[in-house]
């Protein structure tokens, strides 16, 4: 994997890249004192893996995060425990604190060579819909690429790397991360509703501004989707 250090303190770099050299099967492309310069790397660099900063001048680790339409692999690096739980909101591979020792390090890469691999065999297949009656995805389960159809799909739900998809009969749980499961799932039938929902709108059978339900299950619609979802499902409200 190629990786991308994010770092504005000198020292932090230099411990990082002497971890990272410990491993044969991981090449460090690139060491930044600033997003700004990690930008234009990426921009130039296919980049798997990167090492992220968060307390940074100008842009901070997280907006910078934010601000990448297909972001690699993430495993945020930092001083502070606060910003734990925004940076798996953002679907991070690991969250760690400084001074990060070689073993904690090694639990990192130990996930993103997984989540590595899970991509490589492309866990989810895009579904063509220009040939097909019926849509579908494949998913990752229980070691067996299993076939289900987009109109079957109840919902998605979040459970950090993983996402459980949903449907009448049966649960999937796949390594897959919400935002790469978002992007699979085409924007005309599925809904993002709360920062661990995606559901399917053609299910929906009851909403209100708060929560929304279908087969039975209640979900909650999240402050920052709210004015979007009321928008949306408004359209066919008379």
């Amino acid at each position: 994997m190629n990786c991308l250090i994010v770092d504005d303190e000198p020292l932090a770099l230099s411990v990082m890249e002497s971890h990272l050299k410990e491993f044969k099967d991981l090449k460090v492309i690139g060491k930044c004192r600033s997003a700004v310069q990690a930008f234009e790397l990426i921009e130039k660099h296919k980049i798997d893996l990167l090492f992220l900063d968060i307390e940074m001048p100008k842009l901070d680790g997280l907006s910078f995060l934010k601000s990448l339409k297909n972001p690699p692999l993430v495993v945020v690096t930092t001083a502070h425990r606060d910003y734990a739980i925004q940076g798996f909101e953002l679907d991070v591979v690991d969250y760690l604190l400084k001074p990060i020792s070689l073993k904690r390090m090694m639990q990192a890469i130990s996930k993103a060579r997984r989540m590595q691999n899970e991509k490589g065999q492309e866990t989810i297949n895009a579904p063509n819909e220009a040939t097909s009656t019926n849509p579908y995805i494949f998913i990752r389960s229980e070691r067996e690429n299993v076939k289900v159809e987009l109109d079957s799909i109840l919902y998605v739900e979040s459970l950090k790397n993983h996402v459980k998809v949903v449907t009448p009969s049966k649960s999937y749980i796949t390594l897959v991360s919400m935002s790469q499961m978002e992007t699979k799932l085409p924007e005309s039938s599925f809904l993002r509703v709360h920062r661990s929902f995606l559901v399917n709108q053609n299910k929906i059978t009851h909403y209100t501004h708060t929560y929304l339900t279908l087969d039975r299950k209640s979900i909650p619609i999240g402050k920052m989707y709210r004015d979007k979802v009321v928008e949306q499902l408004g359209k066919n409200q008379i």
